[in-house]
Order: structure tokens, then C-alpha cells, then sequence
């Protein structure tokens, strides 16, 4: 495992002054861009809970999902980060940018839009024949909303950048999530 320098960027992070510490990532992208596929599979290969910031803003109950109010999302969240290994995935938003400071790396999966495209509709698809499961029911009105999603984030994409360059070395962006997921590993072992 790695070493871990104390964290001083964010208020939420556990402070570390050396010894071991456990793996800490969090992934952003756009929908349908491989970030939870890839957060399963370092979970699995690295014994390491994840997390959908999805679950974190949406409370899941079988009468439909409910907003968290800001304080509940945040302190749902601070305990995720607090905690020794975590991997968090999600779409870059305007909350739960805490996770920045503390993980070990950002990994920016930024696919190409036809491919991010042609996963909306697989998945939706899948999820409408039940071969897939989902969280938010597969409406026409859902497809329509993670198609907007797949070209807001190109609108976001140059700005986000900028945003994360004051991160420096510990941004690693990839275009497939098979590179970012070689690159875990070869950073990890196991």
C-alpha cells in the first residue's frame, strides 16, 4: 500500500502524518462513460468498498427516490471519505467535490461521445428488458435526459479540466476505463 501525506486541502479528510493507508479514488465522468463498471472492479481485484455519488445526493427507497437535504448528502459523504479505503464514482457536480482533496488519485474517464451514446441505448435497452438493473425507471423521458447528459459533459469537459489541473500529478485522465483500471493496478500491486 501506499504511503499517505497528511491531507491539509479539505476540512473532511482523516489528517495522516504517514504509515499505511488505504486506496482512495475518486472517478468522474460522463454518463455512460465506465465509471461504475470500473469502480466494481477495483472494488472486487483491491477488497475496497465503492460508492455512487448518485446514492450519496439520492436517498433509494421503493416508493421512488428523495433528495437528501444538502445536510444529510454531506454528511453521508464525509463519512464515506473519512473512512480508510474508499473508491467514489460519479459525474462532476458542483457538490461533492470534498473527495478532491483527500483521495489518492482523480481519475477523469473521458470516452468518446458515440461510444458514451451507443451505452445509453444498450443500457437503456437492457434495463427495459430487465437484463439490467437500474435505479431511475428506463422512461423515453430517462433516455432523453442521460442523452443530454452525454453532451453536457463535452460543454463542461475544457472547464472541468482547468478546475482539476490545481490537483496536479494526482489527475490521471484516460479515454477507456480498461487503461485507467491497468493503471490502478500497476499502482496498487495485488
Amino acid at each position: 500500500r501506499r504511503q499517505r501525506q497528511m491531507c491539509i486541502r479539505d476540512r473532511f479528510c482523516i489528517e495522516w502524518k504517514g504509515g499505511v493507508c488505504g486506496l482512495r479514488l475518486d472517478i468522474i465522468g460522463s454518463v455512460a462513460s465506465g465509471k461504475t463498471t470500473l469502480a466494481k472492479r477495483i472494488s472486487q481485484r483491491f477488497n475496497t468498498p465503492y460508492y455512487e455519488k448518485d446514492n450519496v445526493v439520492w436517498k433509494r427507497t421503493s416508493s421512488g427516490d428523495e433528495k437528501r437535504s444538502h445536510e444529510e448528502r454531506d454528511r453521508c459523504f464525509n463519512e464515506i471519505i473519512n473512512k480508510k479505503d474508499w473508491v467514489v464514482e460519479g459525474s462532476p457536480r458542483e457538490s461533492l467535490k470534498e473527495s478532491f482533496g483527500c483521495c489518492d488519485y482523480i481519475i477523469v474517464l473521458d470516452e468518446y461521445t458515440l461510444v458514451r451514446l451507443i451505452r445509453v441505448f444498450k443500457r437503456w435497452i437492457n434495463q427495459r428488458r430487465g437484463k439490467e438493473a437500474y435505479n431511475s425507471e428506463p422512461t423515453l423521458e430517462f433516455l432523453w435526459w442521460n442523452i443530454k447528459w452525454v453532451f453536457e459533459f463535452n460543454k463542461i469537459r475544457k472547464g472541468l479540466i482547468k478546475e482539476l489541473n490545481s490537483y496536479g500529478e494526482k489527475v490521471k485522465r484516460f479515454r477507456h476505463s480498461k487503461e485507467a483500471y491497468a493503471f490502478v493496478v500497476q499502482k496498487y500491486g495485488n
